[in-house]
């Protein structure tokens, strides 16, 4: 590191002079025209062109073969890395199958639509504005939505009952958060712009990042688990339901108290959160080996079922602990980094 002293001029105009070394690696000239980004952070971006904005503003996807599942992949992936403006071609015509997927991942998308379409390209923009969207606001809306959602999914395992379709429609809403999320998350790493946009440092981006994919894995586990009550002839044993309660309790705090910890930096909520994991790990031990214990008391299939759950709520519970984790860097780094 280098360092440089401000200099004064005249009309109270300052400059700061730039090493040789590195202005002649770069190709930099004097009279050369440079541009210059200040940022929320304090940071001031030195560059000779408008990459920052540019980088991200279109992308082109050959699609050769694959089929509808390959073009479906190739819009999420594309949009999650965060290009406005995606072009799919082939050399031969889409088909009808592969035209249609393409519609309906771009309906799944938010801000997302077509606005150009032949019969071997499709051009897909991104019409929201960063500056629309609130990181912070969609991890609390995530949190409330999981924490119900695996609420809800419990009471379908009890009951043995198949779940509205509402429940599945706010799987998939949440899901779409997640990949907004995601979308911002990839942009920041190639734009300072985006993170003045957003309003946030990347610490705190990265944070809600992690949590945002601990949450999808959540909604996984909960949407497993509503499949399962689908499944399930007759409700579980009285015991098994009085096992269920408690360690769905504890989970579904554990991920509450984890996400709020992150939003507040609160380490002291990051430690309740990893206390309700240790209790349902507990819990779940206890249910597991009771299972074992009693396995010949009942069907197979209901066996298999409750199995099937412990170990969806097992999963849970480790991404409970993982953001506890997130949570407790969160909570230091805040209180002792000045952002």
């Amino acid at each position: 590191m280098e360092t440089r002293k401000i200099q004064e001029v005249s009309n109270g105009t300052f400059t700061v002079s730039l090493p040789k070394a590195w202005t002649t690696a770069h190709g930099f000239e004097a009279g050369m025209e440079l541009r210059l980004y200040p940022h929320r952070d304090g940071t001031l971006v030195l560059r000779s062109s408008e990459a920052d904005v540019e980088w991200l503003e279109d992308t082109t996807v050959d699609i050769d073969g694959g089929g509808a599942d390959a073009v479906k992949r190739a819009v999420r992936t594309a949009h999650m890395v965060g290009f406005e403006t995606i072009t799919l071609t082939r050399n031969e015509s889409f088909t009808a199958a592969e035209h249609e997927a393409i519609r309906s991942t771009v309906r799944e998308l938010t801000g997302t639509d077509i606005i150009a379409e032949s019969p071997s390209e499709v051009t897909i923009k991104h019409l929201l504005d960063t500056s629309s969207f609130s990181v912070r606001q969609s991890i609390i809306q995530l949190q409330y939505v999981v924490v119900s959602l695996l609420r809800d999914a419990t009471e379908a395992f009890v009951d043995a009952a198949e779940t509205p379709a509402s429940v599945r429609a706010r799987a998939a809403e949440a899901r779409r958060s997640v990949e907004m999320v995601t979308r911002h998350f990839s942009r920041s790493l190639v734009s300072y712009n985006e993170l003045d946009k957003l309003g946030v440092s990347r610490p705190e981006l990265f944070a809600y990042y992690e949590i945002a994919t601990h949450l999808e894995t959540v909604i996984e586990q909960a949407v497993g688990i509503e499949n399962t009550a689908t499944e399930l002839g007759d409700p579980p044993a009285d015991a098994a339901v009085t096992d269920i309660y408690s360690i769905v309790d504890d989970v579904a705090c554990a991920v509450d108290d984890a996400v709020t910890a992150v939003l507040n930096a609160d380490l002291t909520k990051s430690h309740q959160a990893r206390a309700k994991c240790d209790a349902a790990a507990e819990r779940l031990s206890l249910a597991e080996q009771r299972l074992y214990d009693e396995s010949g008391s009942e069907s197979v299939a209901a066996a298999v079922a409750l199995a099937n759950t412990l170990s969806q709520l097992r999963r849970t519970a480790e991404c409970s602990r993982s953001m506890a984790d997130i949570a407790a860097q969160t909570a230091i780094r805040t209180n002792n980094i000045d952002l």
